[in-house]
């Protein structure tokens, strides 16, 4: 298939599913534009009426997104059904979170729907009153349609506040370049690659292979290494008391001596994610192994597509882990909370987020569609013809919900920067540790 067969066939697939989504929103609607009941405090707003109405003026909603997601479409053909106009802001993750961040602190310019990260939920959560509670405007209907680790992740402690609408999950698996696993003389089949390396240590034993009989790297950086083994852990950088224990949890000693091993040994590639040299890498063949979740395939496609056909997908070692997966949250200061959460809660139905998989790999967050034959019988070309509907659907299953914590990006950015200190400069991986460390002791003390 050519990259113009691929990028047809991926709108077809794209504009397919924004038609059935809508259909449905709309089908469920009723008869006369009746729009859909839902229930809560707000007392069953309906939805076609609070989006401005067959006649009246359209209501404007403000909409903050960190790029890659692949929901503007999806948002957009809500909004043109249902009389809203819709301004999307999209900025690179950091910027965004830090831009949301700034925004709630001086309670003036927040959006009406904004996207949060899971590594900035519980900092978030910390402050009920920056966020409209879900629960008001019938979340507590729908929650049961999501994973039962999303939905603590996205609520209080104890369930009676609702700060967002799970969008999807990242469970993880190991794409890798068929044809330098052949040109090391190693398998290329995905059964007998996931069998290859299903503990880091033999992953680390084929890296040396690869890097031994063709010069490449095995990944493109330590700390996608470090993500994913840290990912795969009950425990990370908090205990579910909120105390520390970053420097005695084994798993992540474990995940930083493999990540800084694999630097020393030169088998990475020293490319930064997101970077415009990574989609050329990915492009190139600069690397062996791209750790993906779900929504990496999009990426991947839409950054190195002189790559198609030349990686297929195996199981990650020792299991899944989980990078990334998101919620849709309502700001305290949105003044159409309703018809915000009557967008949000259309385009992250099971429904919506099979479309959103089928287009932009996004896994859903929703368990009822994993054993769908959409789900199970979905190939991807790019990835040799991969079954990636259940290589991920098995992968998301292994997912252990962890822990994050408010203070979860303050811990991790010190121990990022120390592997990459490792990675570039070549320093100690004990100095740099011990530097990490005291660092996060003197952040978290601010």
């Amino acid at each position: 298939m050519t990259q113009g067969d691929l990028r047809m066939k991926r709108w077809a697939i794209l504009l397919l599913s924004l038609t059935t989504v809508v259909t449905m929103a709309a089908c469920s609607s009723g008869s006369g534009g009746g729009g859909t009941n839902t229930s809560g405090s707000s007392g069953g707003t309906d939805t076609a009426s609070s989006g401005g109405g067959s006649g009246g003026e359209p209501i404007e909603l403000n909409v903050w997104l960190f790029t890659g997601t692949g929901m503007e479409p999806y948002m957009e053909e809500y909004a043109k059904a249902h009389n809203i106009k819709l301004n999307i802001q999209q900025q690179e993750y950091a910027d965004h979170h830090n831009g949301l961040v700034t925004a709630l602190a001086a309670g003036s310019g927040a959006p009406d729907i904004a996207l949060v990260e899971i590594g900035y939920i519980d900092q978030f959560k910390a402050d009920e009153s920056k966020f409209h509670n879900l629960a008001d405007f019938g979340a507590n209907d729908i929650m049961g349609d999501y994973l039962e680790w999303k939905k603590v992740q996205a609520s209080s402690q104890d369930g009676s506040f609702i700060y967002g609408i799970p969008t999807d999950v990242g469970p993880m698996v190991a794409m890798y370049r068929t044809d330098l696993f052949e040109q090391a003389g190693l398998p290329t089949n995905r059964d007998e690659v996931s069998k290859l390396f299903s503990t880091w240590e033999d992953f680390v034993e084929v890296g040396r292979t690869i890097k031994a009989k063709t010069g490449k790297p095995m990944v493109d950086a330590a700390n996608s290494v470090f993500d994913v083994v840290v990912g795969q852990a009950t425990e990370h950088y908090f205990d579910d008391q909120g105390k520390l224990i970053v420097d005695s949890n084994p798993a992540v000693k474990r995940a930083y001596s493999l990540a800084t091993s694999l630097a020393q040994e030169g088998m990475t590639a020293k490319i930064a994610q997101w970077s415009p040299e990574w989609g050329a890498g990915m492009n190139n063949g600069d690397f062996a192994v791209q750790m993906a979740p779900a929504w990496m395939m999009g990426f991947m496609k839409s950054n190195a597509p002189d790559s198609a056909g030349k990686w297929d997908a195996a199981a990650m070692p020792e299991g899944s882990g989980n990078w990334g997966g998101s919620f849709l949250t309502i700001p305290k200061e949105s003044k159409h909370p309703q018809e915000a959460f009557d967008l949000i809660k259309t385009i992250l139905s099971p429904e919506g987020q099979l479309a959103m998989f089928k287009s932009n790999g996004n896994f859903p967050s929703t368990p009822s569609i994993y054993d769908d034959p959409a789900i199970l019988d979905f190939t991807d070309d790019f990835f040799s013809g991969a079954p990636v509907g259940k290589i991920f659907s098995d992968a998301a299953k292994k997912v252990t919900p962890v822990y994050y914590g408010p203070k979860y990006i303050i811990v991790d950015t010190p121990l990022t920067n120390a592997i990459g200190e490792v990675e570039k400069n070549g320093t100690n991986p004990d100095e740099a540790w011990k530097t990490a460390m005291e660092q996060i002791e003197r952040d978290l003390r601010q």
